[in-house]
């Protein structure tokens, strides 16, 4: 959990809300809630209205993004588990070959922790590091067996590299994958005129209008900051660790 972007966050929603508060005070002064009493049971069938259609769409939307979030995070755990299991294997073969797969397994760890996850928050592939897992499949690959122990011990440290190499496509994948702007965009403007309709809607006391916009405005912008901070798995308040490569043995 990354805590530092979140006093900016208040600070312009504190913000946005003293302008809320002029601009209601205004309209409320120049009669705008008297001109929409006459219309403020349509009104009540309106908001009900896009409010149902946004809280469907928001729901798919979190749903979708969640199990996302949740599958870059499993991946994560896989890979690091086969890297790993490869390094426990590599302990059984020669000196060579051991020492070529650890040091391929910890060029590679490292290139992650350092390039490629910064790169991957930015929406970008790191070729460095994909370049790092070529150079670890070579070493796994290349480790010629010299004795029986080996020979028997090659196809599982290949399915194992297979496994990793999975498990780190998807990763990679899932990490770059974001919302579409057009779906992104039909929420916020959803979210945008459920807010102006509960802005217009004339309460009988201007201090209940004024609690109900805020209440709406505070509820609408928590739904967006959701959104959007875990529709980017690896930055954000709330992200995916690289925990699991910083932890393997060197």
């Amino acid at each position: 959990m990354n805590l530092t972007t979140l006093p900016r966050k208040a600070a312009q929603f504190i913000g946005s809300l003293l302008l809320i508060f002029v601009f209601y005070t205004l309209l409320r002064q120049a009669g705008l809630h008297n001109w929409t009493a006459h219309d403020a049971e349509g009104l009540a069938v309106l908001i009900q209205l896009v409010g149902d259609i946004y809280a469907v769409l928001l729901a798919f939307m979190i749903f979708v993004i969640w199990t996302q979030f949740t599958e870059v995070e499993n991946c994560v755990v896989h890979e690091a588990d086969s890297l790993r299991e490869l390094l426990r294997f590599s302990a059984f073969l020669n000196d060579d070959s051991r020492a070529a797969i650890r040091k391929a397994i910890f060029a590679y760890s490292q290139k992650v922790l350092n390039y490629e996850w910064p790169e991957l928050g930015e929406g970008r592939r790191d070729n460095q590091t994909a370049e790092a897992f070529t150079r670890l499949q070579t070493a796994v690959v290349a480790a010629a067996p010299k004795t029986e122990v080996e020979a028997s011990l090659r196809d599982h440290l290949l399915e194992t590299l297979r496994t990793a190499s999975r498990a780190r496509d998807e990763r990679v994948a899932k990490s770059l994958t974001r919302m579409p702007p057009t779906l992104s965009g039909l929420v916020k403007l959803i979210a945008a005129v459920l807010l102006v309709l509960i802005f217009v809607y004339p309460f009988n006391q201007a201090l209940a209008g004024l609690v109900c916009v805020c209440v709406a405005a505070l509820v609408l912008t928590a739904a967006n900051f959701v959104m959007t901070d875990t529709d980017n798995p690896l930055r954000g308040v709330w992200n995916v660790k690289a925990d699991p490569f910083s932890e393997l043995p060197h």
